[in-house]
C-alpha cells in the first residue's frame, strides 16, 4: 500500500509540473530600430506574426492579396491581421508603434521601440514581419518564406536571443500602385500628395529596384527636429545606407509564478498523506 502511494505521489507531482511547464509561454522582448542614415526612409508600424509556418503573406512574381496591398500602400495592417487568422487561427500578432505615436506612428531614422510579447513556442513557431517604407506608393518590408524564422524549435524552445537585419534585398514592390511622386501620384507620406489618388498598377510583387524618384523630396512627416526633412539624394548612388531595420529578440527571464507556490503546496500536501499512511502502517 505504501509503494503504490509512494507511486502516485511521484505521478501526481510529476503531472503537475508537466502541467505547469506546458502553460508557460515564453516572453519576449522585441526593439525594432530604424537603422538607415539621416535623411533616409521611414516605415510604418511593424507588425510581428506569430505563427505555425502556414501563413505565408506573399510570393515574389504573385499578385499581392487584399491585405498586403493595404500594408504596403498605406501601412494599416487590419486586412492582413485577418488573413493571418484564416490562414491559422492560433497564430498571433504584435504590432509596434512608433516612439512618437500619437500623433506620428512611423519610424523614422535612429528612432526604436522596445516592447514585450508572451509567444507559445509549442504552437507559434516562426515569425514573420511586415512594414511599409514611408514614402512611397506600395514599397513593403517583410520575409517571403514563412519559415525562415524559426524563434522556436519542433519541441516548442526558445532557440535564443538573435538580431533580424532587413536591407534593401528584404524590400519589395507590391504591383499595386504606379511609382509615381507628384501631388496626384498617391505616394503615402509624402508631402502633399493624396494616399488615395494613386493609379492601379495590376503587377505583381518584385523585388525593389530603384527609389531615385523620392530624392529631394520632401517627406510627410516630422523627423527628430520636428520638422519634415528631404529625403537624401544620396540614395542616386547608393540606396543601401538609406533604407535599412533591425528586429532584435531576446528571451525575457522568468520571474516565479503563483502556480509555482501551489505546486509547492501541492507537493506537501500529497506528502503529507504518505507520512499519515506510514505511521498508520
Amino acid at each position: 500500500m505504501f509503494n503504490k502511494l509512494k507511486r502516485q505521489v511521484a505521478i501526481s507531482f510529476c503531472a503537475t509540473i508537466s502541467c505547469a511547464a506546458m502553460a508557460q509561454a515564453t516572453t519576449l522582448e522585441f526593439t525594432v530600430t530604424n537603422t538607415a542614415a539621416l535623411g533616409g526612409f521611414a516605415f510604418s508600424p511593424m507588425y510581428l506574426a506569430f505563427h505555425d509556418g502556414s501563413f505565408d503573406a506573399f510570393d515574389e512574381g504573385a499578385a499581392a492579396s487584399p491585405g498586403l496591398e493595404t500594408i504596403a500602400e498605406t501601412g494599416f495592417a487590419n486586412g492582413l491581421n485577418a488573413e493571418r487568422v484564416a490562414a491559422d487561427p492560433d497564430s498571433d500578432r504584435l504590432f509596434v508603434l512608433g516612439p512618437d505615436f500619437p500623433p506620428r506612428p512611423v519610424f523614422v531614422p535612429g528612432e526604436s521601440v522596445t516592447a514585450q510579447f508572451d509567444v507559445d513556442g509549442a504552437v507559434n513557431r516562426f515569425l514573420s514581419y511586415f512594414s511599409m517604407l514611408a514614402p512611397t506608393n506600395d514599397t513593403f518590408m517583410g520575409n517571403d518564406d514563412p519559415q525562415a524564422i524559426a524563434l522556436f524549435d519542433d519541441l516548442g524552445i526558445f532557440q535564443g536571443d538573435r538580431v533580424i537585419t532587413i536591407s534593401r534585398a528584404d524590400m519589395w514592390d507590391a504591383g499595386t500602385e504606379v511609382n509615381d511622386t507628384s501631388a496626384t501620384g498617391g505616394s503615402a507620406d509624402l508631402a502633399g500628395a493624396n494616399t488615395a489618388e494613386g493609379a492601379a498598377e495590376n503587377g505583381v510583387i518584385q523585388a525593389i529596384e530603384d527609389l531615385s524618384d523620392f530624392a529631394g523630396k520632401l517627406t510627410g512627416f516630422a523627423g527628430f527636429d520636428g520638422n519634415q526633412y528631404l529625403i537624401s539624394s544620396g540614395i542616386l548612388n547608393d540606396p543601401d545606407p538609406f533604407v535599412g531595420a533591425t528586429i532584435s529578440i531576446r528571451q525575457v527571464p522568468a520571474v516565479p509564478l503563483p502556480a509555482a507556490g501551489l505546486l509547492g503546496l501541492t507537493g506537501l500536501a500529497l506528502l503529507g498523506g504518505l507520512r499519515r499512511m506510514r505511521r498508520k502502517s
